[in-house]
């Protein structure tokens, strides 16, 4: 028999899929903001620490996985995901609709545009606008989900034209230097890591895929996702995987130039983000 708890869990959800306009037996994209792709990235805590667990490629930031998750190696409950796609805008202002359960972070060019985690703002639409000079610009969304239903529905819409007056409304931030703005260091003539020795790699000039062996973990990367990657620029090895690292590519500049680089699921070494 189905206690009042039960009950009232299964029509919550039936109307969650109402409003969402989702089928209740799919956990897939239902509606378009087209023309883009995004990574997207789960992982199995609530802080996007360490490699992800899975990853998948859509056209479209809209799912909804119910009492459910995004894979059978992702937890239900308590884990996170980063949604990143690089987009073409024109000069103007752009009306982002989001629509979260649990949290979400919007992020446009490093710079933090909307933000509602431990907001207690689970389940409620967000609107707001964003002014953008013409050009590529990165759109990142860090979702975390808590408990019971996990959704998530990103779209804009161009609102008017026009160009942002100096400052933008949200400017790229200046990476703050790591290592009291270090260099970017020289590679190594050889590196081992778990995965394989990579030295042939850096010697023939070769893709780090090329001297990948996986060590067998259920949770290690696999081939497929490590030719992925780009090239590594900077052999040495480096934790964890998946980790930024920002060096002083310039320092003649005023401020500082930066990089920053992205350690290789293989840990030997970092490619340019």
């Amino acid at each position: 028999m189905m206690t009042k708890t039960t009950i009232q869990r299964f029509f919550y959800v039936i109307a969650l899929f109402a409003v969402l306009g989702a089928p209740l037996a799919a956990a897939a994209p239902v509606q378009a903001q087209s023309g883009n792709q995004w990574r997207m990235d789960f992982f199995n805590n609530s802080d996007w620490q360490g490699g992800s667990s899975f990853t998948q490629y859509s056209s479209l930031l809209n799912f909804n996985w119910g009492l459910g998750s995004p894979a059978p190696n992702v937890p239900v409950d308590y884990f996170t995901g980063r949604f990143t796609t690089d987009a073409f805008f024109y000069a103007g202002t752009y009306r982002f609709s989001v629509l979260a359960d649990d949290d979400f972070k919007l992020i446009i060019d490093g710079s933090v545009v909307f933000d509602t985690i431990d907001k207690g703002q689970a389940g409620k639409q967000q609107v707001f606008d964003v002014g953008l000079y013409q050009g590529n610009h990165t759109v990142r969304v860090d979702f975390r989900e808590v408990e019971q239903t996990a959704y998530i529905y990103v779209d804009w819409q161009y609102l008017k034209p026009g160009t942002p007056s100096a400052p933008p409304v949200y400017p790229p931030s200046q990476p703050v230097p790591p290592n009291n703005g270090s260099q970017i260091p020289a590679s190594q003539s050889s590196v081992q890591t778990t995965f394989g020795d990579f030295t042939p790699c850096i010697q023939q000039g070769l893709h780090q895929s090329d001297c990948f062996q996986s060590d067998g973990a259920w949770n290690s990367p696999n081939l497929g996702s490590v030719q992925l990657e780009p090239k590594i620029d900077i052999w040495m090895n480096c934790e964890p995987a998946d980790s930024d690292q920002t060096w002083i590519s310039d320092a003649t500049t005023d401020p500082v130039t930066t990089k920053t680089y992205r350690c290789s699921k293989t840990l030997a070494g970092y490619f340019a983000r």
